[in-house]
């Protein structure tokens, strides 16, 4: 399964299964073609916790290329940690939606 990996502007890294890109699209049509701006959206999107889950962060950022009247992007991410074979933790962050908004 093909999946993307890349950091948010403070180097955390963040992973976008295929997936669960296909489940994005089928539910939130307006960003079908809009892979790209929805990974913009972690790389260098403001990011802000959500007060009822603090695992989990809302990535928003600007985007004219949606259709109307959409004009930006947010993108759901829950930071969590798995342990290695070795009892190590490591970082399982990942993307768990995304839909265009209205941004003022």
């Amino acid at each position: 399964m093909r999946q993307w990996a890349l950091h948010d502007r403070d180097g955390r890294e963040i992973y976008l299964t295929e997936e669960q890109w296909e489940h994005i699209v089928s539910g939130h049509g307006e960003l079908r073609h809009h892979l790209d701006d929805v990974l913009n959206t972690i790389r260098h999107g403001r990011r802000r916790q959500q007060p009822t889950d603090p695992n989990t962060y809302m990535y928003r950022l600007r985007c004219d290329l949606l259709r109307r009247p959409y004009n930006g992007v947010l993108v759901v991410v829950i930071f969590r940690f798995t342990q290695d074979e070795h009892g190590q933790l490591t970082p399982n962050n990942f993307v768990v939606t995304a839909w265009g908004i209205i941004m003022r």
